[in-house]
């Protein structure tokens, strides 16, 4: 199956570091509410994480089920509007977005989504394993850093504020006492 591209002005290529800092700045007011609310929960989620760290976890759980969700149905509705924020996202990414690797978004898409689902279901109700949970909580920071490079499209700096939250969800060591007999 071959995606058709939908035209939009967002997919011409910007040529240089300048080009995309103009276009970002002239698309930022249309991104504003989302940016808004993504930092704010962040911001949220981040506070929380300090005082309740596994009501934190357990929401970010609920929050990637809900992303896979999300991203399934866009894929299975609209896969060009993943397309659609490659201007916004820093050159190099950007070169990648618009290359033929990419005009099949649901061999990238999808399985990210299967991530975040059972990433998610880990976070909200896994307790017993923490070598899950850290391997959980290393990937959704190492996912968060990754949409960086996606510029405001992805509400930047929200995603680091994310793995910041990941980060101080991190289980604690636990030492266990060893009987001498």
């Amino acid at each position: 199956m071959t995606i058709v591209l939908r035209e939009f002005d967002s997919f011409k290529r910007v040529t240089s570091w300048e080009e995309w800092l103009d276009v970002t700045k002239a698309t930022f007011p249309e991104y504003f509410p989302n940016w808004v609310v993504s930092n704010l929960l962040g911001l949220l989620l981040l506070a929380i994480a300090f005082y309740i760290p596994a009501f934190s976890r357990k929401s970010w759980g609920l929050l990637m089920i809900l992303a896979s969700v999300v991203n399934a149905y866009m894929m299975a509705t609209d896969p060009t509007c993943y397309i659609e924020f490659g201007v916004l996202a820093v050159p190099p990414m950007q070169r990648f977005i618009y290359s033929r690797y990419y005009a099949r978004p649901e061999l990238i898409v999808l399985p990210i989504a299967i991530c975040q689902f059972l990433i998610g279901v880990e976070l909200l109700f896994d307790e017993r394993f923490p070598r899950l949970r850290k391997i959980a909580l290393g990937s959704l920071i190492t996912f968060f850093i990754g949409l960086v490079f996606l510029g405001i499209g992805s509400a930047f700096p929200s995603s680091l504020l994310y793995a910041l939250t990941m980060a101080k969800c991190w289980p604690k060591l636990t030492k266990t006492k060893s009987k001498v007999d």
